[in-house]
C-alpha cells in the first residue's frame, strides 16, 4: 500500500512539476509577445522593429497579427512581416494576408501571395483567381503558383480556365499548378488528379511541362500506366527517357518489371542508367541485367554494373554473390584503371557485409592468388584488396613481399599490413616499426592497424614493447600510444613524462598537450605541480587549461581547471588562458567566480574585461547577474577605458532589465522608506539607506527574529538581494509561512542563507530539515561574502526554485498534500550569533 501510494504521488508530482514549466514558458512568451507588439506600436527604429517581427514569427498569437499586419505594404518591413504571419498559427493571419491581396501592390503584392501559397490558405482561393488575369506578370504567376499549392478541385478548376491565356510565361506556369493540384488531390481524388494531367498534356505547352506532365501520369496512373512508361523509354529523346527513368523510381518495384522488358532494346548508355536506377532501389531485378553487363564490350557500362553490384550488395543471397565474384576478380586481373578501381570497392562492399562463410572464403582465396601472382598489377591489386577487406589470414603472405626489391610492391605491401594485422600479429608489426623508426609507411601501418584493434589490448601490447626500446623508438611508440588513447595509453605516456630522459619527457608532454579526451586533466595538473623542469611545467600547465578551452566539459570541471589554472600560474601568459575559456564559456558559475577575482590586484584588469566583453557581445547570462558584476567592474577596476564601457553596458542593461519585469509585472515588495505592509521586531529590525537591514556586529541577536509581511502569497516569483556580514552568519527568506501565535518563530519553507547552508530549502519550526539543496561542496561557490547577492525564489503549485547570483541551486517538488501551498514572506535574522543581514530591492510578482 506504501509503495502504490508512493508512486502516485511521485507521478503527480511529475505532473505538476511539467505542468508549472508549461505554464511558466507559455506566460513568459506572452509577456514578451505583448512588449513586442508594443514596439510595432511604438515609434521604434526600423531596425527594432524587424527583430520584433522575426521574434513574432516564434512566439506571436492572433492577438499580435494587427501590430504585424499593417505593415505589409511597407517596402522595409515587408519581408518581416510577412514571414511572421506565415508562422502564427492563428485563423487571424489567414485574413490578415487575404485582405492585404486587396490593398499592397508590385513586389509586396507578390510577398503576400507567396505567404498564402506557403500557408496554404484554401479561404484566399477567389481572390486569388481574380489576380491571375493581373496584368502584372509576376502577380499572375505568383497566383498560379498559390493556387497549385492550396491544391483544392476548386483551385484546379480556376486554374483550367487560365490555361487558354495567350501569355507564355503565365501559361507555363498555370500548368506547372494544376501538376502541383494534380499531386495534392492523387490520394483523395485519383481520377481528377489523371484529368488535371491530362488538360495539360493536350494543351500547347513547352516540352519541358509536357515531360513533367507524362511523368505525373505515370505515377498517377501506376499499372495502367505502364504502356505509357514503355513508350517514354524507347523514346529518341534522353530528356523524356530520363523522365520516364525517374517516372519509374517514384512508381516502385512495380515497374521493375516494365524496365527489364525495355532494357534489350536501349542503348549501352540508356542500359546503364536502368541499371543504376534498380540497383539504386534495392531491386534484385538488376542482378541479371548486371551479369550481361559485365560482359559488355563497352568498358562505360562495364564501370556502371560493378557500380551498381555495389549498391545491391546487401540484398544479394551469398550464392548470387558467388556468380558475380569471378567476373569481378577477372576484371581485377586487368590493367589498373577506373574500372579496377570500382571493382576492388565493390568486393570490399562484400566482404564487408554480413558475408557467409563461402563467400568469405572465396575473397580470400581469390585474394591470395593474385597476391602471389608475379604479375605486377594483380600483385598490387592483391594488396590493396587484402589490407581494404582486413583479411588476417593473407599477413604471412604479405609480410613475405616486405622485403621486395620492387619499391612499389613494398610499399603496397607495408600499406597491406595496416589492414590485415591481427592483435595476434600486433607484436610483429611493432617489431618492424621500431627497428624502422624513420620510416612513415611503417608508422601510418602501424597506427592504422592500432586504431581498429581492440583498444585497451593493443595499447598493453605497445606499453609492453617499451621495455629495452631506444629512446627513438619509445618515442614512437608513444606517439602510436597518444595516436589511439584510453587509459593504459594515458598512463604509459604520463610514466614517460615523469622519466629522467629529457628527450622521453618532451614528446610525452607534448602529446598530454595535445591530448583529446578530458581524462587527461588531472595528470596534467599533477605534472604541472610536481615536475622538476620548468619548461615542461609550463607545457603541462597550458595543456592542461586547452582541456578547458577546447574539449567538452561540464561547467563545473571547466571551472574547476581555470580555478587550479590560476592557483598554479607564475606567468601571466597562463592566466590570460584562464580568462580566455571563461570568456568563451559564460556561465552564472564563471560570472561569480570572475567577479571574485575582480579583488586580486593583478588579475583585475582581465576579470573586467572578461565581464564587460560579456555585456557587449551578448550572452545567456541573466540580466540581475550581468549587471552586478558590471557594478563589481566599476567599483574595483582602475582601468578608465574598461569603467567607461563598463558603465556604458550598466546603463543599457539596468534598463533592459527594469523594461523586462515591468513587462513580467514585477511590483515592489517594500517601499524603501517605511515597514508599511510589514510587521516585526522593530528594535531588531531597522531601515538605514533604503536597506533594511538586522542585527549587530558586536551583539549577538537573543533568538530567531522574522520580519513579516501583513500579505499571504501563493504562487509567486520574488527577487531579492541581499548581504551578510559577520564570521558566523545565518539568516534567510520565509516563504509560504505561518505566523505561530504569541511566538516569536514562524512556520513554513526557507531559503536559507549562511556558511554551509547557501541556497537550501529549509522546513523552518516543522519538520526542522534540509528539503533540497546544492551539493555541499559547492553551496559557497555562488556567493559572494559581505557583498551583495540576488536571490530569486519561484514557487508554482508544489514547485519551489532557488536561485543564487544566477545559480539554480534547488528544484523541489512537494509531495505532502498536507503542506499548505499559501503563506507570508518574512525576512529572518538568525538567533545567537553576531551577525547582520541587509534586505533589499524586493520586488515581487504574483503568478
Amino acid at each position: 500500500m506504501f509503495s502504490f501510494r508512493f508512486c502516485l504521488l511521485t507521478i503527480l508530482s511529475v505532473s505538476l512539476f511539467c505542468s508549472a514549466n508549461l505554464v511558466s514558458a507559455a506566460e513568459k512568451s506572452d509577456s514578451e509577445a505583448t512588449r513586442l507588439v508594443n514596439v510595432l506600436n511604438s515609434d521604434a527604429s526600423t531596425y527594432d522593429k524587424a527583430m520584433a517581427c522575426r521574434r513574432l514569427a516564434a512566439i506571436g498569437d492572433a492577438k499580435s497579427v494587427p501590430a504585424i499586419a499593417k505593415y505589409l505594404g511597407d517596402e522595409k518591413l515587408a519581408t518581416y512581416a510577412r514571414s511572421a504571419l506565415e508562422n502564427i498559427p492563428a485563423d487571424a493571419a489567414d485574413q490578415a494576408l487575404e485582405a492585404a491581396l486587396k490593398s499592397v501592390k508590385g513586389d509586396q503584392l507578390v510577398g503576400v501571395i507567396n505567404s498564402l501559397a506557403k500557408r496554404r490558405d484554401k479561404g484566399a482561393t477567389a481572390e486569388l483567381a481574380k489576380l491571375l488575369a493581373n496584368d502584372n506578370p509576376k502577380v499572375a504567376i505568383a497566383a498560379a503558383h498559390a493556387l497549385g499549392a492550396i491544391g483544392t478541385s476548386d483551385a484546379a478548376a480556376t486554374l483550367k480556365q487560365s490555361l487558354g491565356t495567350d501569355r507564355g510565361a503565365v501559361k507555363q506556369e498555370v500548368a506547372f499548378a494544376l501538376l502541383m493540384c494534380a499531386r495534392s488531390l492523387a490520394d483523395s481524388n485519383k481520377g481528377e488528379a489523371v484529368e488535371l494531367t491530362e488538360v495539360v498534356l493536350q494543351a500547347d505547352l513547352p516540352e519541358n511541362v509536357n515531360l513533367a506532365a507524362t511523368q505525373r501520369a505515370i505515377v498517377l496512373l501506376g499499372k495502367d500506366g505502364f504502356d505509357l512508361l514503355a513508350k517514354t523509354l524507347k523514346a529518341d529523346d534522353l530528356a523524356r527517357f530520363r523522365a520516364g527513368l525517374q517516372a519509374a523510381r517514384k512508381v516502385g518495384p512495380e515497374a521493375s518489371t516494365t524496365l527489364v522488358a525495355v532494357y534489350p532494346e536501349l542503348s549501352d548508355e540508356r542500359k546503364g542508367l536502368v541499371i543504376a536506377a534498380l540497383s539504386q532501389s534495392k531491386n534484385a531485378s538488376a542482378l541479371p541485367l548486371i551479369q550481361q553487363a559485365l560482359k559488355s564490350d563497352s568498358e562505360a557500362l562495364q564501370l556502371q554494373a560493378v557500380l551498381s553490384l555495389g549498391e545491391l550488395v546487401s540484398v544479394l543471397k551469398a550464392d548470387e554473390q558467388l556468380q558475380v565474384l569471378g567476373a569481378l576478380f577477372g576484371k581485377l586481373k586487368q590493367s589498373p584503371s577506373a574500372l579496377t578501381e570500382a571493382t576492388a570497392d565493390t568486393i570490399g562492399k562484400m566482404n564487408g557485409s554480413q558475408t557467409a562463410d563461402k563467400v568469405q572464403s572465396a575473397i580470400e582465396e581469390s585474394t591470395r592468388k593474385l597476391v602471389e601472382s608475379e604479375a605486377l598489377s594483380q600483385q598490387l591489386a592483391g594488396l590493396q584488396l587484402a589490407g581494404d577487406c582486413r583479411l588476417s589470414s593473407l599477413t604471412p603472405a604479405v609480410y613475405q613481399l616486405v622485403g621486395h626489391s620492387n619499391p612499389e610492391v613494398k610499399q603496397a605491401a607495408i600499406q597491406a599490413l595496416g589492414g590485415t594485422t591481427s592483435s595476434d600479429d600486433l607484436p610483429k608489426l611493432i617489431t618492424l616499426a621500431v627497428k624502422n623508426p624513420g620510416d612513415a609507411a611503417i608508422s601510418d601501418a602501424l597506427k592504422a592497424a592500432c586504431s581498429r584493434l581492440p583498444l585497451e589490448e593493443t595499447a598493453q601490447t605497445l606499453a609492453q614493447a617499451m621495455d629495452g626500446a631506444s629512446i627513438e623508438q619509445q618515442q614512437l611508440i608513444l606517439n602510436q600510444l597518444a595516436a589511439i588513447g584510453g587509459e593504459t595509453a594515458l598512463k604509459t605516456v604520463v610514466q614517460a613524462a615523469r622519466s629522467n630522459e629529457d628527450a622521453l619527457q618532451n614528446t610525452a608532454t607534448d602529446l598530454l598537450g595535445k591530448w583529446v579526451t578530458i581524462d587527461v586533466a588531472p595528470p596534467l595538473l599533477d605534472l604541472a605541480q610536481s615536475l622538476e623542469n620548468r619548461k615542461y611545467q609550463i607545457r603541462a600547465l597550458r595543456g592542461y587549461i586547452r582541456v578547458a578551452r577546447q574539449l567538452n566539459m561540464t561547467p563545473a570541471e571547466r571551472l574547476e581547471v581555470c580555478r587550479n589554472t590560476l592557483a598554479n600560474a607564475e606567468r601571466n601568459d597562463e592566466k590570460k588562458l584562464v580568462f580566455e575559456v571563461l570568456r568563451r564559456y559564460p556561465t552564472p558559475e564563471a560570472v561569480n567566480f570572475t567577479i571574485n577575482l575582480l579583488k586580486e590586484k593583478d588579475l583585475n584588469v582581465a576579470a573586467s574585461a572578461t565581464i564587460v566583453s560579456w555585456a557587449e557581445r551578448g550572452t545567456p547570462i541573466e540580466n540581475t547577474l550581468l549587471r552586478d558584476a558590471l557594478q563589481q567592474v566599476i567599483t574595483t577596476t582602475d582601468n578608465a577605458g574598461l569603467k567607461q564601457r563598463a558603465e556604458q553596458q550598466l546603463e543599457r542593461i539596468s534598463a533592459q532589465a527594469a523594461q523586462e519585469e515591468q513587462a513580467l509585472g514585477f511590483q515592489p515588495l517594500y517601499d524603501g522608506k517605511t515597514f508599511n505592509g510589514w510587521h516585526g521586531n522593530e528594535e531588531i529590525f531597522r531601515i538605514e539607506d533604503g536597506e533594511i537591514v538586522a542585527g549587530s556586529l558586536t551583539e549577538k541577536v537573543k533568538q530567531n527574529e522574522f520580519l513579516r509581511s501583513d500579505k499571504e502569497y501563493e504562487d509567486f516569483e520574488l527577487i531579492l538581494e541581499f548581504k551578510l556580514l559577520g564570521e558566523k552568519t545565518n539568516a534567510g527568506v520565509q516563504i509560504r509561512t505561518a505566523e505561530i501565535p504569541d511566538d516569536h518563530e514562524v512556520s513554513g519553507f526557507q531559503a536559507d542563507l549562511g556558511t554551509g547552508y547557501w541556497g537550501c530549502l529549509y522546513d523552518e519550526s516543522r519538520r526542522r530539515k534540509i528539503l533540497a539543496g546544492p551539493p555541499k561542496e559547492i553551496r559557497d561557490l555562488p556567493v559572494r561574502m559581505n557583498d551583495w547577492n540576488t536571490y530569486r525564489i519561484r514557487c508554482q503549485g508544489p514547485r519551489i526554485q532557488l536561485w543564487i547570483n544566477g545559480v539554480q541551486t534547488v528544484d523541489y517538488v512537494e509531495a505532502d498534500p498536507q503542506i499548505p501551498l499559501k503563506g507570508i514572506i518574512a525576512l529572518q535574522i538568525h538567533g545567537n550569533l553576531v551577525n547582520q543581514v541587509h534586505y533589499r530591492n524586493m520586488r515581487l510578482r504574483e503568478l
